[in-house]
């Protein structure tokens, strides 16, 4: 037996060697891992030096902000300092109204992170996780002082100074270590973009139907694209006073995608589209090759040219579907020339603002994680007091920062499964750390060498996609119960009780998500709905803002809605055609109204197209009826007659449900 064990730990030591053997510190990934452990040992050292209160919690924010990209570091250290002064300004007045009644103070704080929990959902990219650190450092900047009101303020300044040196610190240590290099990447992915777009329209028109397939997954390769950009301003003030020049020509691309995909449901075997078609054969794949090559005056020459020959063919006499169809190539191929000028304009030394633009806000989902948050506060909170336990406070800390962060991810439930997993982990190895090592060591640099190992194995797993939620929990977890301090107290009782409301608190948060679930095809179907009001806007004349912006605001929903249905395909691509189809529509209307804005219908057109807002099942042969019979001009008739084919659409795919 003893032979059998001495093999086995024989085999799990070769084992080991192999994969320590097998470590290679050029990587990327070990890079990281390298810079977030001396920006934390840096953070740690700096806390001692200052004499903060907690300087283990400067070495937290570090793991807490740390990230690859040094553009993400930047943003998320720059908004979670913002967060923590206005959570900051709210711990301060909760606890000078309420700190001497306990149940009010509950109330407030749960009201307060409700507040910030709806805000971050609303939000996007780092400014969400500002508005969730506005409202759960109340709950950290307020830890203790419950129980010792005299030290309300100090706790509340010493939680925002030990922030502010996390974020200084990574902040130095990744600027001097790491490369600027999101905004090379954001020229290649746009250039890509771009080009695949290009492909798509060009397939298409060949008679490639297939290759529309491809549109939703370029729509959200562009939402990535987005993303990129918002890290790259972040990295460099010349790409942050371009950023809305960039989104000008993402918009443009989201259009480009929307009339490259429409393609598939017209007919191209018109005669009077041939002429247009063989200009676009021939000019369009020298444009994308010219972008692939890099040369992009090259390309805007091309497309310019092309631009030029598709307004002539359109401004000629032709039946209405071709009419149609040569609107719809001219605006596709506007579009494309659109968002090459807006890759020209991020290189351009000349700084070209542009406008802004609208993005989906769930609101029905930012009072439900309000609520959610309220919700488990006073659930915390109710069960601290309830049972008399010593540290009851501890729980609504850390629930709140666990509920308000989960309800920001797709999966909210399985978040909080790998927080549980990730904090019973945390517990065994912060005692080891604790209470077995450190009581060995008596300078610094010890201390930092026992503590490194412990933050290796959590920053390493957090490169790894599948494990980054359960090592977040277990650095945070492992790095407050070790609680470096200076001097330090080794009391097993208290490490204990700690532990104990670390394990409860990420059991309660499974729980709260378990009986408050996030629903995603309820906020598909929200998203679904804002979609189509927007469609009846627009078949009113009631939108506003231009074409551009209104399709950027209806392709941010559709990602949403794809996003939110990640786990039920069916359904996914059932809503997403359905959106595809209103936005077509609403695109129609838009055509349709900038043209009677400079010749009004008759009564006969205005009751068909009102009549396709309140009954479009039916509307459909009154709108043919109307163009035909009517004294319109022939743009307009030919928006009408677009609109009428757009409703038979929408009604035969919801016959075919």
């Amino acid at each position: 037996m003893i032979d059998v064990l001495a093999r086995r730990a024989a085999s799990l030591s070769a084992i080991l060697w192999r994969r320590i053997a097998a470590i290679d510190p050029a990587t990327p990934q070990w890079q990281f891992v390298a810079r977030s452990v001396l920006a934390a040992g840096l953070a740690l050292a700096a806390g001692f030096a200052l004499q903060v209160e907690a300087p283990f919690s400067a070495a937290s924010t570090v793991l807490l902000v740390t990230n690859p990209n040094q553009g993400a570091v930047l943003a998320k250290g720059g908004w979670r300092l913002i967060g923590t002064l206005i959570g900051g300004v709210g711990a301060t007045l909760l606890m000078a109204f309420f700190i001497q009644t306990p149940a009010l103070f509950l109330l407030g704080f749960g009201l307060w992170l409700g507040v910030c929990g709806g805000a971050a959902t609303v939000l996007r990219h780092f400014r969400a996780s500002g508005a969730a650190v506005a409202g759960y450092t109340v709950g950290l900047a307020t830890y203790g002082a419950l129980e010792r009101p005299e030290r309300a303020l100090d706790a509340v300044l010493g939680r925002t100074a030990t922030v502010a040196l996390g974020v200084v610190c990574l902040g130095g240590v990744t600027a001097l270590l790491s490369r600027r290099a999101t905004r090379t990447r954001l020229e290649a992915a746009y250039a890509a973009q771009l080009a695949k777009v290009g492909r798509l329209l060009s397939d298409v028109l060949a008679g490639d139907r297939a290759a529309a397939r491809g549109a939703p997954e370029l729509a959200a390769g562009l939402f990535a694209i987005d993303d990129l950009l918002e890290l790259s301003r972040t990295e460099s003030p010349d790409v942050a006073v371009r950023a809305g020049a960039v989104r000008e020509g993402l918009a443009a691309l989201f259009g480009a995608t929307l009339g490259a995909a429409e393609w598939t449901a017209r007919r191209l075997d018109d005669p009077a589209l041939a002429p247009a078609r063989a200009e676009i054969a021939r000019r369009l794949p020298v444009a994308i090759g010219a972008i692939e090559r890099d040369a992009l005056a090259e390309a805007r020459v091309e497309l310019t040219a092309l631009r030029h020959r598709l307004h002539a063919e359109a401004e000629a006499d032709h039946p209405p579907a071709a009419l149609i169809a040569l609107d719809r190539l001219l605006e596709t191929i506007e579009d494309v020339e659109s968002a090459l000028l807006g890759l020209m304009r991020l290189r351009a030394r000349a700084v070209h603002r542009g406008r802004g633009f609208r993005y989906h806000r769930d609101w029905g989902g930012a009072w439900r994680n309000g609520l959610r948050a309220l919700l488990a506060i006073l659930a915390g909170g109710a069960i601290g007091i309830a049972t008399g336990w010593s540290e009851w406070s501890l729980l609504p800390l850390i629930l709140a920062p666990y509920v308000v962060l989960l309800a920001l991810v797709g999966n909210p439930e399985a978040g909080a499964i790998a927080f549980v997993k990730g904090t019973v982990v945390a517990v065994p190895a912060a005692w080891l750390c604790g209470f077995v090592l450190l009581p060995r060591v008596t300078e610094l640099p010890l201390l930092l060498a026992a503590i490194a190992p412990f933050w290796i194995a959590g920053l390493y797993l957090l490169t790894i996609a599948k494990r980054a939620p359960a090592a977040l929990a277990y650095l945070v977890a492992f790095n407050t119960l070790v609680g470096a301090t200076n001097p330090m107290a080794w009391d097993a009782a208290a490490f204990l009780n700690a532990a104990f409301g670390w394990v409860v608190a990420v059991l309660v948060t499974w729980l709260v998500f378990r009986l408050l679930p996030h629903q995603p095809h309820r906020q598909a179907r929200r998203i679904a709905a804002a979609l189509r009001r927007d469609v009846v806007a627009a078949m009113q004349g009631r939108a506003r803002g231009g074409r551009s912006r209104w399709e950027h605001l209806q392709h941010h929903r559709l990602v949403r809605i794809a996003q939110s249905l990640v786990g039920d395909p069916p359904m996914r691509t059932r809503l997403l055609a359905e959106g595809l189809d209103e936005v077509h529509l609403g695109c129609a209307a838009l055509r349709l109204h900038a043209a009677l804005d400079a010749a009004p219908i008759d009564d006969p057109a205005g009751a068909a197209l009102a009549l396709a807002v309140t009954s479009p099942g039916t509307a459909a042969p009154a709108l043919r009826a109307a163009a035909r019979t009517t004294d319109l001009p022939h743009r307009i008739a030919a928006g009408l007659t677009d609109i009428a084919d757009l409703l038979d659409r929408r009604s035969a795919r919801a016959a075919s449900c």
